[in-house]
């Protein structure tokens, strides 16, 4: 068994040292720590999202109302394209344009029956000619192929100069369908645009209020903080080593050490080994 395998080992420890300022600062610092580390920070109690604004919900159920409008500005657009590319020819089923085609042709057709033929029918009368004499059929018969070609003409130039001012017309009001239906949630806009001003406001002092929820638990901690950061750019504080050296063994330990690694290194037993140990103590035993 070696002497010294139970001996201390020589130790070194380093500690900071404060300076007077210093340790004012860290004995103001350390409650606020330790009351950060002893508890876990709240939750805030409710939640931290504005509801809808008392005029958000009603502009909201203004637009509602207002999609039924705009359901009947779009399927009367599509009635009107409809009529416009197919109805608008056909006085069956255009009252208006058979009425002003009857009106446009009514003082022709009353020409004809009240004075055109008449005239005619005097004419060959006062000649001596029956009725039924061919000159007289065939002056007829030219006065009712005018008559048929006035009455085709103002029936056609009156349904063009209809056809096109009601395709102007209607052409612009299909093109005004999607501002007028923009125009119909005017009301319902305003009144949700006001109602996004107050959330928003609603909002930012819900914001602060959790802010300053959270703030007033972190405070201290956030001061400690501070004076750490402080407390580290004050001049003054050194760093302390401290050594620890056990004292020397008593010399006979030394010797029963000494003796022990000589009887090793004889590299035997017996005589020899004996010898050697001896050898190895006597000097130690002349200092005793």
């Amino acid at each position: 068994m070696s002497g010294g395998s139970g001996s201390a080992q020589p130790t070194q420890t380093t500690t900071a040292k404060l300076s007077p300022e210093q340790r004012q600062l860290w004995d103001f610092a350390l409650p606020g720590i330790k009351d950060y580390a002893a508890e876990v920070p709240q939750r805030y109690g409710s939640t931290t999202i504005a509801g809808f604004d008392p005029a958000q919900t009603q502009g909201q159920n203004m637009a509602l109302q207002t999609a039924g409008q705009q359901a009947g500005l779009t399927s009367g657009a599509v009635d009107a394209n409809q009529f416009l590319l197919h109805d608008i020819w056909n006085p069956a089923s255009n009252p208006n344009l058979q009425g002003a085609i009857d009106a446009a042709v009514r003082p022709v057709t009353q020409k004809y029956q009240e004075v055109v033929r008449p005239n005619i029918r005097d004419e060959f009368q006062q000649a001596g000619q029956q009725f039924g004499g061919s000159e007289r059929i065939g002056a007829e018969r030219l006065a009712g192929r005018d008559y048929l070609n006035t009455v085709g003409d103002t029936s056609s130039k009156l349904v063009q100069d209809q056809y096109s001012n009601n395709l102007t017309a209607m052409t612009r009001a299909l093109g005004l369908v999607p501002q007028t239906t923009q125009a119909s949630l005017a009301p319902a806009q305003t009144v949700s645009g006001v109602g996004d001003i107050r959330q928003a406001m609603s909002q930012a002092q819900l914001g602060e209020n959790v802010g300053n929820f959270y703030y007033d638990q972190q405070a201290p901690f956030l001061q400690s903080k501070e004076l750490l950061n402080i407390l580290s750019g004050i001049p003054g504080g050194k760093t302390v080593s401290t050594a620890n050296n056990p004292p020397a063994a008593p010399w006979w330990q030394q010797a029963l050490g000494a003796g022990v690694a000589g009887s090793a290194l004889a590299g035997g037993g017996g005589a020899g080994a004996g010898g050697g140990g001896i050898g190895s103590i006597l000097p130690f035993l002349m200092m005793a």
